[in-house]
């Protein structure tokens, strides 16, 4: 009786039980579903529908049994014969003494929508295509273009009327065919893939896409391919930087010796003579030595500088590697690399200057010439034999860095390797005071017990440390001093006083900095709240989100965050606010015009009006004179830092300064 009364409804019904199994198929469902009630009765509903659908129908299923009926979904079926249908399912629980089935109740879409489609939403979705940003193209499966949207003409140029009924593939850069080809035939129904291949535009530039495929050849509505994509700007830089890397040098953006061998080729291929000089660095490995690598890497970017300045006619520039360059010229004779030879000893063999550093920088040239080349590499070899000879031959120069020097520099550094290991490295503490002496705060410095030179200063410190990679221990062990110092301060009864730790830019931008500064003042015994983190301003202009939030963790704990040598920087007063600080110090080239630079003057007059309205502590720091000192507290300064209180002292001093310094002049400290 059951099975009678559903036979006799015009729409298509099942009926499943609670895993999905066909039960009852009436006649009108297996029509419009293209099988037979032989075919599919004892099969499970869940292998007809499209595997997006799943996960959908057995949640519908999951709590059909609640509800007097079933809510509406759309699903996918797959039909008889192997295409798929939409269907529109309401469902409800059908009860009798003998089981507990679930009637579905089914509706056929595909069509109804695509009168929907068009009854009028198609201007809508035409619309919509039109003004996308992003290009997407409509293929068949046989891969000719059915359709573009508007991007695909703004950015490509291709006409939308042209290009219908065209292989898709000849769109694509004939070096990328065949890996657009390999990815599209290997991919399966509802598959997508991403990729990225070159497209010559209309206007005959090439542009780097980076797209998807999705193959909906089985979708019922779509039938073919959907590519949707976009220019990769970002990838058409990659390529062209690896392009430029693959012939320039690194270093110094001139020609590398491929390049130079590829363009002083062509040269040769023009025609006339060719003229090639080698350009040698003369003391460049004592320069490195005694400077570093980093001040090395300086004068061969400054010597590169020069060099790619000069302009002459035909002419080819390159770095071979080290300190070695080569430059070629194409000539009738050979007077213009003689000429240039001139040009390049007067212009290049100057003094550079590197973190006021003056280095004297020398070069050799050796040049060679033939009036009718038949390769490169003979002109080259000519050059070579000369530049040896001439090095053979050459007298010492007044520039060359003498090896005494050299085995200084390396004497200080096996030195600071040594102090670093025995404790001679170590800070001292400059106090921070209020306008009557009071102590305030103090920070940590640091300097080089030398058992010979005495007592040295950063200046002294920073220069060796960098060149033997030893800056980031000093730093640590810089810190640790510093917290075990901040705890002797509270055991003392000055907990109050604040200590102020410079902190590296690099380091605050790790994402464990802010955890492991606080372990460390555990360790050590230091309330995170007397610790003052500094950071220069110049380091601040552009802080990473790591940075940023390593501060906040900071600032959370109850560690204050200040930045040093403000002014210098030129922040702007919304980049202060976006910040996340406590305090500013004001450089000290600023404290030392006052009265005497109005712009100084006006700078530190702004700084401290500014801090004063953002509710920021300010620190005027290289206070020596006492005018300073009255001028900067009728500004409404009430925190200063400077020999006019104290030099930096060492921590058993520093404790004897306090709880007041009286004030005294800088001429005691001349």
């Amino acid at each position: 009786m059951f099975e009678l009364s559903l036979d006799s409804l015009p729409d298509p019904v099942i009926a499943i039980d609670d895993v999905g199994t066909l039960h009852y198929v009436n006649q009108i469902a297996s029509d419009v579903l293209g099988w037979s009630r032989e075919e599919i009765v004892g099969s499970s509903v869940l292998d007809l529908l499209h595997p997006d659908d799943l996960n959908l129908a057995l949640s519908s299923m999951a709590t059909v049994a609640s509800k007097k009926v079933g809510e509406l979904i759309m699903v996918r079926a797959r039909t008889g014969d192997g295409s798929w249908l939409g269907l529109e399912v309401r469902g409800g629980v059908h009860r009798t003494d003998d089981n507990e089935l679930n009637v579905l109740v089914l509706r056929e879409t595909t069509h109804r929508h695509r009168l929907e489609l068009d009854q009028g939403e198609v201007g809508v979705l035409r619309a919509v295509m039109a003004n996308m940003h992003g290009m997407v193209t409509l293929i068949d499966p046989n891969g000719l273009v059915r359709s573009i949207n508007g991007a695909v003409t703004r950015l490509l140029g291709h006409d939308p009327e042209l290009l219908p009924g065209q292989p898709f593939i000849e769109f694509v850069h004939v070096d990328d065919r065949p890996q657009v080809l390999d990815v599209v035939t290997t991919l399966g129904p509802f598959e997508s893939a991403q990729l990225d291949a070159r497209f010559p535009a209309t206007s005959g530039e090439i542009v780097t896409c980076e797209f998807t495929v999705n193959n909906l050849c089985d979708d019922p509505t779509v039938g073919g391919y959907i590519v949707s994509g976009q220019i990769a700007a970002g990838l058409t830089d990659a390529r062209n930087r690896a392009n430029f890397l693959a012939d320039h040098d690194v270093r110094t953006g001139l020609l590398n010796r491929d390049g130079f061998m590829k363009a002083a080729n062509d040269l040769i291929a023009q025609g006339s003579g060719l003229g090639l000089m080698i350009v040698d660095v003369m003391s460049f490995r004592s320069i490195n030595e005694l400077y570093g690598e980093p001040v090395g890497d300086a004068v061969l970017s400054a010597v590169a500088a020069r060099i790619d300045e000069i302009r002459w006619p035909d002419l080819v520039t390159a770095r071979f590697g080290g300190d070695e360059f080569v430059l070629a010229v194409r000539s009738a004779s050979d007077s213009a690399i003689e000429m240039l030879r001139e040009r390049v000893t007067r212009e290049v063999a100057q003094s550079v200057l590197v973190d006021a550093q003056e280095i004297r920088v020398g070069v050799r040239t050796a040049t060679a010439f033939d009036p009718r080349p038949e390769g490169l590499e003979s002109v080259l070899a000519q050059a070579s034999n000369e530049l040896m000879r001439i090095k053979r031959n050459a007298a010492p120069e007044s520039g060359e860095i003498s090896i005494s020097s050299i085995n200084e520099r390396r004497q200080h550094l096996d030195q600071l390797r040594a102090a670093l290991a025995s404790g001679e490295i170590q800070p001292f503490f400059q106090p921070i005071v209020a306008h009557d002496g009071r102590v305030l705060s103090v920070e940590a410095l640091v300097r080089w017990v030398h058992p010979v030179r005495g007592v040295l200063g950063v200046g002294e410190i920073l220069p060796i440390a960098q060149m033997a990679g030893l800056a980031e221990a000093i730093d640590e062990q810089v810190l640790d001093r510093s917290l075990a110092f901040a705890r002797r301060l509270e055991e003392a009864g000055y907990g109050h006083i604040e200590v102020h730790v410079n902190v590296d830019p690099k380091v605050i931008s790790r994402a464990a900095f802010a955890l492991d500064f606080l372990d460390r003042c555990s360790k050590y015994g230091a309330r995170p709240e007397q610790i003052v983190v500094e950071i220069t301003e110049t380091d601040l202009l552009a802080p990473g989100v790591t940075s940023l939030d390593n501060m906040q963790e900071l600032r959370r704990a109850g560690t204050h965050v200040s930045i040093d040598d403000f002014g210098t920087g030129y922040s702007s007063l919304s980049h202060l606010l976006e910040l996340p600080v406590d305090g500013v110090k004001i450089d000290r080239k600023f404290v030392a015009g006052i009265d005497i630079d109005p712009a100084a003057t006006n700078l530190t007059t702004a700084i401290l009006g500014l801090s004063e309205s953002l509710q920021l502590g300010c620190v005027a720091e290289g206070v020596e004179q006492p005018y300073q000192r009255d001028r900067l507290v009728a500004l409404g300064c009430n925190a200063f830092q400077g020999w006019l209180w104290s030099p930096a002292v060492a921590p058993d001093d520093a404790l004897a300064l306090l709880p007041r310094i009286d004030t005294v002049t800088s001429d005691a400290h001349a």
